[in-house]
Protein backbone atom coordinates (compact mmCIF):
# COMPACT_ATOMS: atom_id res chain seq x y z
CA UNK A 1 0.00 0.00 0.00
CA UNK A 2 3.11 2.63 1.14
CA UNK A 3 4.36 1.43 -2.40
CA UNK A 4 1.56 2.31 -4.10
CA UNK A 5 1.59 5.80 -2.35
CA UNK A 6 5.03 6.42 -3.89
CA UNK A 7 3.92 5.40 -7.27
CA UNK A 8 1.14 7.77 -6.90
CA UNK A 9 3.11 10.62 -6.05
CA UNK A 10 5.35 10.04 -8.82
CA UNK A 11 2.83 10.88 -10.77
CA UNK A 12 3.29 14.73 -10.27
CA UNK A 13 6.54 14.00 -12.33
CA UNK A 14 5.72 16.91 -14.84
CA UNK A 15 5.41 19.67 -11.61
CA UNK A 16 8.64 18.48 -10.29
CA UNK A 17 9.88 18.50 -14.09
CA UNK A 18 8.63 21.73 -14.37
CA UNK A 19 10.01 23.14 -11.17
CA UNK A 20 13.91 21.67 -12.12
CA UNK A 21 13.90 23.73 -15.33
CA UNK A 22 12.27 27.49 -13.83
CA UNK A 23 15.07 26.79 -11.49
CA UNK A 24 18.12 26.31 -14.07
CA UNK A 25 19.73 29.19 -14.88
CA UNK A 26 20.41 28.61 -18.68
CA UNK A 27 16.44 27.91 -19.02
CA UNK A 28 15.47 31.64 -17.59
CA UNK A 29 15.14 33.63 -20.30
CA UNK A 30 13.14 30.40 -22.49
CA UNK A 31 10.87 29.76 -19.55
CA UNK A 32 8.55 32.72 -18.17
CA UNK A 33 6.42 31.26 -15.57
CA UNK A 34 5.03 27.55 -14.74
CA UNK A 35 2.47 27.70 -17.72
CA UNK A 36 3.96 28.93 -20.28
CA UNK A 37 7.33 25.98 -19.28
CA UNK A 38 4.07 23.28 -19.36
CA UNK A 39 2.73 24.41 -22.65
CA UNK A 40 6.58 24.86 -24.31
CA UNK A 41 7.51 21.19 -23.14
CA UNK A 42 4.32 19.97 -25.18
CA UNK A 43 6.39 20.77 -27.96
CA UNK A 44 8.92 18.11 -27.42
CA UNK A 45 6.06 15.65 -26.95
CA UNK A 46 4.42 14.30 -23.34
CA UNK A 47 7.34 11.91 -22.84
CA UNK A 48 9.30 15.17 -22.25
CA UNK A 49 6.87 16.20 -19.23
CA UNK A 50 8.24 12.72 -17.89
CA UNK A 51 11.87 13.05 -18.33
CA UNK A 52 13.61 11.30 -14.57
CA UNK A 53 10.21 9.58 -14.03
CA UNK A 54 12.28 6.28 -12.52
CA UNK A 55 14.02 7.97 -10.54
CA UNK A 56 11.14 9.94 -8.80
CA UNK A 57 9.38 6.38 -8.81
CA UNK A 58 12.64 4.59 -7.31
CA UNK A 59 12.86 7.48 -4.28
CA UNK A 60 9.02 7.98 -3.66
CA UNK A 61 8.25 4.57 -3.82
CA UNK A 62 11.41 3.29 -1.34
CA UNK A 63 11.21 6.41 1.20
CA UNK A 64 7.44 6.07 1.33
CA UNK A 65 7.61 2.18 2.30
CA UNK A 66 10.22 3.33 4.66
CA UNK A 67 8.63 6.43 6.11
CA UNK A 68 5.19 4.91 7.25
CA UNK A 69 6.95 1.26 7.94
CA UNK A 70 8.85 3.02 10.38
CA UNK A 71 6.66 6.03 11.56
CA UNK A 72 4.60 3.96 13.97
CA UNK A 73 7.50 1.79 15.81
CA UNK A 74 9.62 4.71 16.26
CA UNK A 75 6.62 7.33 17.43
CA UNK A 76 5.79 4.16 20.30
CA UNK A 77 9.07 4.25 21.28
CA UNK A 78 9.69 7.79 21.80
CA UNK A 79 6.12 8.15 23.40
CA UNK A 80 6.92 5.25 25.84
CA UNK A 81 9.87 7.00 27.12
CA UNK A 82 9.84 8.11 30.97
CA UNK A 83 10.23 11.60 30.46
CA UNK A 84 7.09 11.84 28.10
CA UNK A 85 4.71 10.12 30.65
CA UNK A 86 4.14 12.75 32.67
CA UNK A 87 2.54 14.49 29.50
CA UNK A 88 -1.29 14.99 28.55
CA UNK A 89 -1.82 11.98 26.68
CA UNK A 90 -2.47 14.35 23.73
CA UNK A 91 1.28 16.54 23.76
CA UNK A 92 2.72 12.94 24.22
CA UNK A 93 1.16 11.57 20.42
CA UNK A 94 2.00 15.77 19.34
CA UNK A 95 5.74 15.19 20.51
CA UNK A 96 6.10 11.59 19.23
CA UNK A 97 4.76 12.11 15.75
CA UNK A 98 6.45 15.94 15.37
CA UNK A 99 9.87 13.79 16.71
CA UNK A 100 9.35 11.11 14.39
CA UNK A 101 8.47 12.14 11.49
CA UNK A 102 11.94 14.86 11.44
CA UNK A 103 13.73 11.80 12.45
CA UNK A 104 12.82 9.78 9.51
CA UNK A 105 12.19 12.56 7.01
CA UNK A 106 15.15 13.52 7.42
CA UNK A 107 17.39 10.64 7.72
CA UNK A 108 15.37 9.20 5.12
CA UNK A 109 15.69 12.01 2.71
CA UNK A 110 19.69 12.07 3.48
CA UNK A 111 19.95 8.82 2.03
CA UNK A 112 18.12 9.23 -0.77
CA UNK A 113 19.37 12.37 -1.82
CA UNK A 114 21.72 10.95 -4.19
CA UNK A 115 18.99 9.93 -6.54
CA UNK A 116 17.44 13.64 -6.44
CA UNK A 117 20.68 15.26 -7.54
CA UNK A 118 20.50 12.48 -10.70
CA UNK A 119 16.63 13.41 -11.22
CA UNK A 120 17.65 16.89 -11.26
CA UNK A 121 20.23 16.12 -13.94
CA UNK A 122 17.91 14.31 -15.79
CA UNK A 123 15.28 16.90 -15.46
CA UNK A 124 17.42 20.05 -16.44
CA UNK A 125 17.68 19.20 -20.37
CA UNK A 126 14.51 20.14 -23.00
CA UNK A 127 14.53 17.85 -26.20
CA UNK A 128 17.72 16.22 -25.66
CA UNK A 129 18.03 12.35 -25.79
CA UNK A 130 16.81 10.79 -22.99
CA UNK A 131 19.89 9.10 -20.98
CA UNK A 132 19.51 6.49 -18.62
CA UNK A 133 19.51 7.17 -15.05
CA UNK A 134 22.61 5.01 -14.75
CA UNK A 135 24.18 7.15 -17.07
CA UNK A 136 23.29 10.02 -15.62
CA UNK A 137 24.49 8.85 -12.48
CA UNK A 138 27.84 8.06 -14.25
CA UNK A 139 28.07 11.38 -15.48
CA UNK A 140 27.39 13.15 -12.02
CA UNK A 141 29.71 10.69 -10.43
CA UNK A 142 32.72 11.90 -12.51
CA UNK A 143 30.81 15.68 -12.76
CA UNK A 144 31.71 15.14 -8.27
CA UNK A 145 35.19 13.58 -8.66
CA UNK A 146 33.85 10.41 -8.29
CA UNK A 147 33.41 11.68 -4.89
CA UNK A 148 30.61 10.04 -2.34
CA UNK A 149 30.84 13.86 -0.39
CA UNK A 150 30.36 15.32 -4.02
CA UNK A 151 27.13 13.55 -4.48
CA UNK A 152 26.00 14.66 -0.90
CA UNK A 153 27.05 18.44 -1.82
CA UNK A 154 23.90 20.47 -0.63
CA UNK A 155 22.63 17.69 1.55
CA UNK A 156 22.58 19.79 4.76
CA UNK A 157 20.02 22.56 3.78
CA UNK A 158 18.07 19.53 2.84
CA UNK A 159 18.18 17.49 5.93
CA UNK A 160 17.41 21.05 7.76
CA UNK A 161 14.30 21.00 5.69
CA UNK A 162 13.11 17.61 5.87
CA UNK A 163 13.84 17.72 9.76
CA UNK A 164 11.36 20.53 10.15
CA UNK A 165 8.93 19.92 7.28
CA UNK A 166 8.62 16.61 8.17
CA UNK A 167 8.41 17.39 11.65
CA UNK A 168 5.13 19.90 11.28
CA UNK A 169 4.15 17.23 8.13
CA UNK A 170 3.41 14.01 10.45
CA UNK A 171 2.36 15.70 13.73
CA UNK A 172 -0.56 16.91 11.78
CA UNK A 173 -1.08 14.32 9.74
CA UNK A 174 -1.54 12.59 13.33
CA UNK A 175 -3.89 15.34 14.66
CA UNK A 176 -6.25 14.97 12.06
CA UNK A 177 -5.83 11.12 12.41
CA UNK A 178 -7.02 11.09 15.64
CA UNK A 179 -9.27 13.95 15.25
CA UNK A 180 -11.02 11.79 12.16
CA UNK A 181 -11.21 8.35 13.91
CA UNK A 182 -14.32 8.29 15.23
CA UNK A 183 -15.82 8.85 11.83
CA UNK A 184 -13.97 5.72 10.97
CA UNK A 185 -16.81 3.07 11.79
Amino acid sequence: FTFAAGVCEAMLCPLERVQVLLQTTKFHDKFKNTMHAFSRLREYGYREYYRGFSVILVRNSLSNTLFFTLRDPLKQRIVDLPQTSRLPVSLQHWIGDFIAGSLLGATISTAFFPLGVIKNHMQAKVGVKYDSSIQVFRDVWQLRNRSLRGLYLGVHLNFTRSLVAWGIINSMYGILRRALAPFEK
